[in-house]
């Protein structure tokens, strides 16, 4: 009997990069940033546990504290914020 990999599980090029498998994750806002909009070990967390799909799009962020819609929501516009999003990642790789 011949055994067919469902193609959701097979790897796929994207530009130059080649994703593990088909699954992407979609954004979603997890309010898990501080009140400054600093993401920390709680996002980092959440992130790493499902570094096992194909592709992360991250939850939205704010360009500038005038753009943050709501509390505990990242931000990317201060050298914190952009700590805290390399965090974000190599927890993911580390785990992926």
């Amino acid at each position: 009997m011949e055994t067919q990999m469902n193609p959701l599980f097979t790897p796929a090029r994207m530009g130059r990069y080649v994703l593990p498998n088909r699954l992407v994750m979609a954004p979603m806002t997890r309010s898990r940033a501080a009140f400054d909009g600093t993401p920390g070990e709680l996002a980092a967390e959440y992130y790493a546990q499902r570094a096992g799909v194909g592709l992360i799009v991250t939850e939205g962020t704010q360009p500038s504290d005038d753009g943050q819609g709501y509390l505990t929501t990242p931000g990317i516009y201060t050298p914190a914020h952009v700590a805290g999003w390399r965090k974000n990642t190599s927890a993911v790789h580390h785990k992926g």
